[in-house]
């Protein structure tokens, strides 16, 4: 039973064993949340309706690159082939022959 307890560890021991990577990922997106909102709260002194077109510009912009490129999440790919026969799409390339 003296094992056991021996062997569990603090919150500060499991704290520190997490890689600083994940904690700098956490740090940056913190960061972009506070940037976005302070971006939403510039656009909307501007106008009502400013923050709302910039969110549909970027939103449209980053489904038309999805099916544009085919880079969707794997969980969207069933709507991106239904978008994908309505929007344009990377044209497959034959494979370049090799060099003499």
């Amino acid at each position: 039973m003296l094992l056991f307890a021996a062997a569990k560890l603090t919150v500060w021991e499991k704290v520190q064993a997490v890689p600083v990577s994940t904690w700098l990922h956490l740090a940056i997106g913190v960061a972009v949340l506070v940037l976005l909102a302070r971006i939403w709260k510039s656009l909307a002194e501007l106008n009502e309706f400013a923050p709302w077109l910039v969110l549909v510009l970027v939103g449209g912009s980053v489904v038309l690159y999805w099916t544009y490129e085919r880079t969707e999440p794997r969980v969207l790919s069933p709507v991106f082939d239904v978008l994908a026969q309505y929007l344009p799409s990377r044209p497959s390339r034959p494979p370049a022959p090799d060099a003499p």
